[in-house]
């Protein structure tokens, strides 16, 4: 009879574990999971150098980038500046809003100035927070100064964090932060300063898109023609572009050269964020049909202040979507994955003409984009 009732009551006890634990499935679903630790998180200014003259404003963004596609719920960076060589003007946040009572806002100028320090502390104000691919950086925020002289000068960034949220309601803020410094009037006034005045025109994108904003990569290499005596200048990184109502996108990138380098003969490799890298040897390059546009010899002559390169005649053609420098099936499967769909992952990631959704006209651009083998580096 004992052994009877015992079978009984395990078999009871059993069946109510069964029970509690599917229940707790059924409304709770399965145990959550969190995001790997060693995950890291790059800032960076655009532009990375400036040359700036006494008694002028200038103007750079802060940018971040992730090493894995992350929901970005906030973040604190702090900018150091010398305040005998600069005196901060404004600041605009761009990704989510100042916290209020922590970050610093254009109002608190006089502060800011007397600290030599600028506390960019930001939020994202939706429910699901803010989406940072890894494929790209993210403007953070833009921050305007006035030099006060032409001396050098350096501007950094420190005390920097971030958080997510974990599946399971914890925070995630153990990124390794990597952060970049701006060099202002490097070298003092015996560098040339040399600005590239871009117009460019992207493949697919043919009026203004909702977000306006775009990361492009750029490298210049030159030689000079003609002589034995070779010069090479080599510099890389990211810049802001903005388009037109037809979809021209304008922009300005700063470099450094010798003054023995300026006036001679260049070439400027060109990519965007989701584009293949196009070798560009002329001014004003024309192509009769789209992506035919080839040049063997670079003859842009740069020179020391503005330099307007007009590269609209010309579609940067799109299709390396992990910036891998190749386009393969990577590209291709995230395309296809994401047809028909208008989250916000598949549009940052696959939106190739950026109106909004991932549909059959990203996706016959991306099999367009497969025929081409590799950059043209």
């Amino acid at each position: 009879m004992k052994k009877e009732v015992l079978k009984i009551a395990t078999i009871f006890l059993i069946t109510i574990g069964v029970v509690l634990w599917g229940l707790n499935y059924i409304f709770f679903g399965p145990a959550p999971k969190s995001k790997a630790a060693g995950e890291t998180m790059n800032l960076s200014f655009t532009p990375a150098t400036t040359t700036v003259a006494a008694n002028a404003d200038f103007t750079v963004s802060v940018l971040i980038k992730s090493s894995a596609n992350t929901v970005l719920r906030g973040g604190k960076i702090k900018v150091n500046f010398d305040k005998t060589m600069l005196s901060f003007k404004s600041i605009e946040y761009k990704a989510g809003a100042v916290s209020a009572g922590l970050g610093n806002t254009t109002a608190d100028a006089a502060a800011i100035n007397a600290n030599g320090f600028v506390d960019i502390v930001a939020e994202n104000t939706t429910s699901t927070g803010g989406v940072l691919p890894a494929a790209y950086g993210v403007e953070l925020a833009s921050l305007t100064f006035t030099a006060l002289s032409t001396t050098a000068s350096t501007v950094t960034m420190t005390d920097s964090s971030f958080y997510s949220v974990n599946s399971d309601g914890s925070l995630f803020d153990t990124w390794t932060i990597a952060a970049q410094n701006l060099d202002v009037n490097e070298g003092g006034e015996t560098t040339g300063n040399v600005k590239l005045n871009l117009k460019l025109k992207f493949q697919g994108i043919n009026k203004k898109p909702k977000d306006e904003l775009n990361f492009i990569k750029g490298k210049i290499e030159g030689m000079i023609i003609g002589t034995n005596e070779g010069f090479t200048s080599t510099t890389e990184g990211n810049f802001l572009v903005k388009s037109d109502d037809n979809g021209v996108w304008s922009g300005t990138v700063g470099i450094y050269l010798p003054q023995s380098a300026l006036g001679k003969k260049f070439t400027l490799y060109i990519k965007g964020r989701r584009h293949i890298q196009k070798k560009i040897c002329d001014s004003v390059p024309t192509e009769a049909s789209p992506g035919t546009y080839r040049c063997p010899t670079g003859n842009i002559t740069l020179v020391a202040g503005d330099n307007n390169l007009d590269f609209s005649g010309i579609l940067l053609l799109v299709g390396d979507l992990d910036q891998n420098s190749i386009v393969d099936s990577v590209d291709f499967s995230l395309v296809k994955n994401c047809l028909g769909k208008s989250d916000t992952v598949c549009v940052s990631s696959s939106d190739l003409n950026l109106d909004g959704i991932v549909n059959t006209q990203d996706f016959s651009m991306i099999l367009v984009a497969l025929g081409i083998r590799t950059d043209e580096l």
